[in-house]
């Protein structure tokens, strides 16, 4: 290549540069989407897709996702919700805005152990955009915890 050309792949990766994890670092915080697609299951980590590669005859992890570097995400669109599954997925334990709300049986609402990720992914939008499944949620706690939270947080109630 002569020096004067430009390798535009290279540039590429310097200047946005993609995230990469050794696979056996993450092994255990990831889930299988596709054949060699990836993604973690921590809700608070990247939600984007991951895919496996061979890079050094070791197998890593690389985002399929271009960094938005220094772009943040407004309250507006960010939920102060959270449901993190169990190891065994058994439960998903809802937070709202970092405290800790109630403990959910998967079975209880109907899905399979193998429904847990789905569920943790899909039910902080849900109780975002529907005050009264959130309503539900606060009125099945006991009445002390319930009259903590409202105390805490009036706006679950309305």
């Amino acid at each position: 290549m002569d020096k004067y050309s430009v390798d535009y792949e290279q540039l590429g990766v310097g200047v946005n540069p993609r995230k990469i994890y050794r696979l056996a670092d993450v092994k255990s915080r990831i889930e299988k989407v596709a054949f060699d697609v990836v993604r973690f299951v921590d809700p608070e980590d990247i939600d984007g897709l991951w895919k496996i590669e061979r890079r050094n005859d070791e197998e890593v992890i690389v985002s399929m996702y271009e960094d938005e570097g220094s772009i943040e995400i407004t309250a507006s669109t960010k939920s102060p919700w959270a449901a993190i599954p169990d190891k065994t997925k058994n439960y998903v334990s809802v937070y709202y805005k970092g405290e800790p709300i109630k403990k959910i049986a998967i079975t209880s609402v109907g899905l399979k152990q193998s429904d847990a990720n789905m569920l943790a992914r899909t039910l902080p939008n849900s109780l975002t955009s529907n005050p009264a499944l959130v309503r539900k949620m606060v009125n099945e706690l006991g009445s002390t915890d319930k009259e903590l939270l409202v105390k805490k947080y009036p706006e679950l109630m309305k």
